[in-house]
């Protein structure tokens, strides 16, 4: 090629590819590390999943299928259960105050239970009129309650009455990052499982920023073959221990990251 030519194709070249080497750059990504594995009943489909007074609560979809129940975390075994009506199917819970609420996934109603034995207590609407946001993920950061809907966005509502404040567009550099499930609060960072990935986005809900991400990938190994997608995270502000489990998983696990959060753990750790 001419120099000529290199000299006219090359400002093109560069105007047409820098912003897409932008788009691309991405957070760091963190291993995974297991601390501890529990038993995990694989016949539930893991919606929502919060640790709470030495117990998980954990919520399980599907039409016809959904449930809450409280999980002794040693053993997996059901300590409670209540079954949700069959024309609804549940989403992502969190606790507030003494209670529990409960996102379903399409039909803009979440429901409130009893934390104590998890009878149903009242009705609330997540959604506005002429929208069509889905409950898919639910946390509560100590101020307001925090919602996914699939879509690339954190929903923030007052816990008085679920009435919206406002979002946030979760993004990676300047790539959106779209379907965020299972959510969790970790201090001052939301945790957020993607649809159908073994991955945690790690966000800064200030302005939505994925500042890290978790690898959850190591686990497969250690699961049945037939497991579901990665779904369910549960912190405990107390202690700092972390775990994650997945739709139809035989396991949950109590997991940890580099604590330098600055590069990922050595080959064999």
């Amino acid at each position: 090629m001419s120099t000529f030519l290199c000299r006219r194709i090359l400002p093109i070249l560069v105007a047409v590819l820098l912003p897409c080497v932008t788009a691309m750059a991405q957070a760091p990504v963190y291993p995974c590390r297991v601390k501890a594995e529990y038993p995990h009943d694989p016949d539930t489909f893991t919606q929502g999943l919060f640790f709470l007074d030495g117990n998980l609560f954990e919520s399980s979809g599907g039409f016809g299928k959904s449930f809450l129940a409280v999980v002794e975390l040693t053993t997996g075994k059901r300590l409670r259960t209540r079954a949700i009506d069959a024309k609804h199917f549940a989403e992502g819970i969190a606790p507030y105050q003494n209670t529990l609420f409960l996102l379903t996934w399409r039909s803009g109603i979440g429901f409130i239970h009893s934390l104590t034995d998890l009878t149903p207590l009242d009705s609330f609407a997540y959604r506005v009129p002429d929208e069509h946001t889905e409950g898919w993920g639910l946390t509560f950061d100590g101020s307001r309650f925090i919602l996914s809907s699939g879509a690339d966005n954190l929903h923030f509502h007052q816990p008085e009455d679920f009435s919206p404040t406002g979002a946030v567009q979760v993004h990676d550099g300047n790539t959106p990052v779209r379907q965020l499930n299972e959510l969790e609060c970790m201090e001052d960072l939301v945790l957020a499982n993607i649809w159908k990935q073994d991955r945690i986005a790690v966000i800064d809900p200030a302005d939505g920023s994925v500042t890290a991400w978790i690898d959850l990938s190591p686990l497969r190994k250690r699961i049945a073959p037939q497991s579901g997608v990665a779904n369910g995270i549960a912190y405990n502000n107390a202690t700092g221990r972390l775990f994650v489990t997945g739709k139809n998983w035989d396991k949950l696990f109590e997991i940890e990251v580099d604590p330098a959060w600055q590069k990922p753990l050595p080959d064999g750790e």
